[in-house]
């Protein structure tokens, strides 16, 4: 993966995450915004996994 595939990669996840984020807090659902976060958590340790070459295991 090159520096500007992983840039593109972490902007992606970054962006669909945080705009959920942004929404479950507007409509004051706050288990829905902890849960995005966590999410983005997930997903930002896979990449970080791929990155290093580990395999990935995803529930």
């Amino acid at each position: 993966m090159t520096r500007d595939q992983l840039a593109a990669e972490l902007k992606r996840i970054a962006a669909d995450q945080v705009s959920d984020i942004e929404r479950a807090v507007k409509d004051g659902h706050k288990t829905i915004a902890l849960n995005e976060i966590a999410d983005l958590n997930r997903n930002l340790k896979a990449l970080a996994a791929a990155v290093k070459g580990k395999s990935i295991v995803r529930a």
